[in-house]
């Protein structure tokens, strides 16, 4: 294995430990008895927590970040919905908002590069040039992505952020209707 591929395993271990205390604390108020009943190592966990559904999703997304696997962008895109939800989706809540800052983080970088392998050149444009097109300052882009009014992805290698053509234009032909 090289470097990178075991520092995307720690960071996907490490996500699979962190979404399972917050189902075990969880399922300790449900279901108390439920809980009892596990008693396993922490090798034998981090076994079944990595040949789980979710396990296999987060390797897939690595190896795509990687480029050592090609999968269809619709794919790549639900699984990492799948994740984000896992994540920030709170009981009760009607959505959820990432923080930008998940994205500085290791395992935000790992599905931004997957995310980015996603699409191709072409399909992307800067933030400058989402701006410039919009008639919008670039604060007003930052704000749209956080409010997930335009998807965005960024290139961990060149660390640039990158808005998808589509929903600039998009989002332009909204503002052109509502003038």
């Amino acid at each position: 294995m090289d470097s990178q591929t075991l520092d995307y395993q720690r960071v996907i271990d490490e996500a699979l430990r962190l979404l399972y205390s917050h189902h075990y604390r969880l399922m300790s108020r449900l279901l108390p008895r439920a809980v009892e009943q596990v008693q396993m190592s922490d090798e034998e966990l981090m076994a079944e927590l990595r040949a789980s559904p979710l396990g296999r999703v987060l390797q897939r997304l690595a190896a795509v970040a990687q480029g050592k696997l090609s999968e269809r962008r619709e794919r790549i895109l639900e699984n990492i919905e799948l994740v984000l939800q896992l994540l920030f989706w709170a009981p009760g809540a009607e959505d959820y908002s990432v923080p930008r800052s998940f994205w500085e983080s290791e395992l935000g970088r790992l599905l931004s590069q997957a995310k980015y392998r996603a699409y191709e050149p072409s399909e992307l444009v800067s933030i400058g040039k989402a701006a410039q097109d919009l008639g919008v300052t670039r604060p007003t882009i930052y704000r749209w992505m956080d409010e997930r009014k335009l998807e965005y992805v960024r290139d961990e290698h060149s660390g640039r952020t990158f808005i998808i053509r589509r929903d600039v234009e998009a989002l332009r032909q909204q503002l052109q209707q509502s003038a």
